[in-house]
């Protein structure tokens, strides 16, 4: 999957607004990838979650009865080589006759230059969501329902005992479980929220478990947080009388065929799975049942939700780490203890979860939308996101789409691969490459260059430096000497200001 051009002519503050992702045709020797990657970047306000939330919302409705109340054009391609594709939908038309165009909320769409119907067949295989804002706002884009639409047509669609049930006195059934019997029909649209981080961690960390060491995607992720293998894990479910999905408690058994040992109490049971001893082969055992690690997400992520009493199957999930020993002397004899997930910092729960989820995507032609997915991160774990990034998809033909402020992180792609929106007064209507390569650039000259920042520096550093450079305080003559030299000796550090305070000085001493 590659996106190639979105145009929207009229969404909150994105007006008129052309977006050409990897705008490059010709193959990269340096850079010899089959998936590809943008950074959507800008000041704040410039509507970059914005784009994310729209293809969010595209996504989402085209699945579904495209209802789209914004004029757009979306084009992108699926496949490669003999099967390669190009998909254009769009709702808005141009006349050939007379030039206008036309809006219909309802899009057309073509393959390859020719009129198809919009199906499943035309949409990615996968397209993921995560966001560290709000994700209420994806919700609203995301399930925007119009009276043409709704449960009318589900509700036609029910089988007369179905009906007649629904007209029983008493609580009704959930519409969504006699929808869902077969899961495997469900939506293509993942979205990640941030309360089934430590499932997405689990399962990432499985995965990574069952490769061979040699091949490990998460060690430096691991070490970086200070931690070893997962060693054990264990999930409580409760048995409840009305399911929110159709044949969850199957899923359930077939986890306890692999548990090693189970532990009952009323309706509820407690699976534990020690993985001290022959970790790799039941972490393998345990993806093979469910196909695949992002299948198994995708199960046990549905038996999170709850039914019509506020019942979940899956109450409890506890991941048992290993801590790197101590370099401290003191410690050096002391076994490293294990750890709970949620004893972990908020900062390295959030490193490690997100650093998992991209370990997940490594099997699908997938459409990725991540929402400044570097948030409570640390400027050290800021530099490895492109380098997993590049370890997890080399051999994937999917299109990771990121938003974020990260001058660090920035620094690990070409400016080929950075998308700048540029808001002009009221609303962004311009977006461009940067103008400098910011592959290995210096992380302060893409602050200046690219999120527009007058100094890399702070702003109280810059202003009380440049108070007694212009003389603002009205300092006499050996005073101010006396500042500007504590300064540049004690105080400034090496680079461009203690070069402007030294020539200062210079200039002192020859008046």
């Amino acid at each position: 999957m590659k996106l190639k051009r979105l145009y929207l002519e009229n969404y909150r503050v994105l007006r008129d607004l052309e977006i050409r992702f990897c705008p490059s045709t010709e193959p990269s020797v340096a850079f010899p990838r089959n998936y590809s990657l943008d950074f959507l970047v800008g000041v704040n306000g410039t509507g970059k979650s914005t784009v994310l939330k729209i293809l969010w919302n595209l996504m989402q409705q085209l699945e579904g009865n495209p209802f789209i109340e914004y004029p757009f054009e979306l084009e992108y391609e699926l496949g490669r080589g003999n099967q390669k594709r190009t998909i254009k939908i769009a709702n808005s038309q141009e006349d050939p006759e007379t030039g206008d165009f036309t809006f219909t909320p309802t899009p057309l769409a073509w393959e390859n230059g020719k009129p198809t119907a919009i199906s499943r067949d035309i949409l990615p295989e996968l397209i993921v969501a995560f966001t560290t804002g709000s994700e209420a706002e994806w919700d609203v884009v995301g399930n925007t329902t119009h009276f043409d639409g709704g449960n009318l047509e589900v509700l036609q669609n029910l089988s007369q005992l179905e009906r007649a049930i629904r007209e029983l006195p008493g609580k009704q059934p959930n519409l969504e479980t006699l929808l869902t019997e077969n899961p495997e029909e469900g939506s293509r649209c993942l979205f990640i929220p941030t309360c089934q981080l430590p499932l997405v961690t689990l399962c990432g960390l499985l995965l990574d478990l069952a490769r061979s060491s040699n091949n490990s995607s998460l060690s430096e992720v691991l070490a970086a947080v200070h931690l070893k293998q997962i060693t054990g894990f264990s999930l409580k479910f409760r048995k409840t009388h009305q399911p929110a999905y159709v044949g969850d408690w199957d899923d359930v058994k077939n986890l306890a065929r692999l548990a090693s040992s189970c532990l009952h109490q009323g309706s509820d049971y407690l699976l534990v799975f020690d993985l001290t001893s022959d970790g790799s082969s039941i972490a393998q055992n345990i993806i093979d049942r469910f196909y695949s690690a992002l299948e198994l997400f995708k199960k046990l992520a549905q038996l999170t939700d709850v039914d019509e009493n506020g019942q979940s199957v899956l109450r409890e999930v506890n991941i048992f780490l290993e801590r790197t020993d101590s370099k401290h002397p003191e410690t050096d004899i002391e076994v490293a203890p294990l750890h709970l997930f949620e004893w972990l910092s908020d900062g390295e729960q959030s490193f490690l979860g997100r650093m998992c989820l991209l370990t997940l995507l490594d099997a699908r032609e997938a459409l990725i939308l991540l929402d400044e997915p570097e948030v409570h991160f640390n400027d050290f774990w800021k530099r490895q996101i492109v380098q997993l990034i590049d370890k997890t998809l080399q051999e994937r033909y999917s299109h990771i789409l990121i938003t974020t402020h990260s001058s660090i992180t920035l620094t690990d792609v070409p400016r080929e691969d950075i998308v700048v929106l540029d808001r002009n007064g009221n609303y962004t209507r311009n977006s461009f490459p940067p103008r400098l390569r910011t592959f290995g650039a210096d992380p302060s000259d893409i602050m200046v260059h690219v999120f527009d920042t007058l100094h890399p520096a702070g702003a109280l550093s810059v202003q009380r430096i440049e108070q007694e450079l212009d003389n603002s305080l009205n300092r006499n003559p050996k005073e101010r000497r006396e500042v500007l030299e504590e300064l540049l000796n004690k105080v400034v550090a090496q680079g461009y200001w203690s070069y402007l305070i030294r020539r200062e000085l210079q200039a002192m001493k020859q008046e």
